[in-house]
């Protein structure tokens, strides 16, 4: 079943814009957005739609409005970079590779250890919905399900790691990453099909209890993504 689309909000679609221009550096850190008169006639929208896309903005750290001075662009050391939002419209935006590289190094950090401490925790019932989504995956007859089902298989080893801590560390990041990324880089649905044999190491390694090795193919996983990833940006490159 796919999942319903969600109407993005008007002021959610210029924080977004701004954003993204922030994030490109086409607005430079330091510098002062226009006014809101100004931003009211580029975006065609009312000031109470502007007012609430600069707090929008501002609760991630982008913007600071500052009294009689207006809202200046904050440092990039004060981007919640972590925010699920602002992730996937980084992504979204045709990110340079080094952005893609720090998410592979901090995933690569996270969830191997996430793995290894499901495979001494998971729940038998934990252990059949890793199983499930893994089937999803070999049953996807388009990349919007394999998608799906894939941030599914990385959600329910997360859940199965049994920190609160990490899960919610990490959650928004799996989330709001594998799918725009997986769209910007898989190029069709018998490549993506070639990494559910991989996957299916990671579980069996979860089953069998075997804590090394369900890190060890957890990171093996990430990695082969990784270089799906590395494959399209040469080839774009040598176009």
């Amino acid at each position: 079943m796919s999942r319903p689309v969600r109407r993005i909000k008007l002021h959610e679609q210029v924080a977004r814009d701004l954003s993204v221009k922030i994030m490109r550096r086409d607005l430079e850190p330091r510098s002062l957005l226009p006014n809101e008169e100004e931003l009211c006639r580029m975006f065609d929208v009312s000031r109470t739609v502007i007012r609430e896309a600069i707090r929008f903005m501002e609760a991630k750290g982008l913007v600071e409005v500052r009294p009689r001075i207006g809202t200046r662009i904050c440092e990039p050391a004060k981007w919640i970079l972590t925010d699920s939002k602002l992730m996937q419209w980084r992504i979204e935006s045709d990110p340079e590779i080094s952005l893609i590289e720090d998410l592979v190094e901090l995933r690569s950090l996270i969830e191997p250890m996430a793995a290894g401490m499901a495979a001494d925790r998971a729940t038998e019932e934990q252990i059949d919905a890793m199983f499930a989504a893994l089937e999803g995956m070999y049953n996807a007859d388009s990349i919007e399900a394999q998608i799906e089902a894939d941030i599914v298989f990385h959600l329910s080893i997360l859940e199965a790691c049994g920190n609160e801590l990490m899960i919610s560390a990490l959650r928004p990041v799996i989330v709001s990453t594998l799918g725009p990324t997986f769209n910007r880089f898989m190029q069709n649905i018998d490549d993506a099909k070639q990494s559910v044999p991989v996957h299916e190491k990671i579980i069996q390694a979860i089953k069998a209890r075997n804590r090394d090795a369900a890190m060890e193919a957890m990171r093996y996983s990430i990695l082969y993504g990784a270089k799906d990833f590395q494959k399209v940006e040469q080839a774009k490159k040598a176009c």
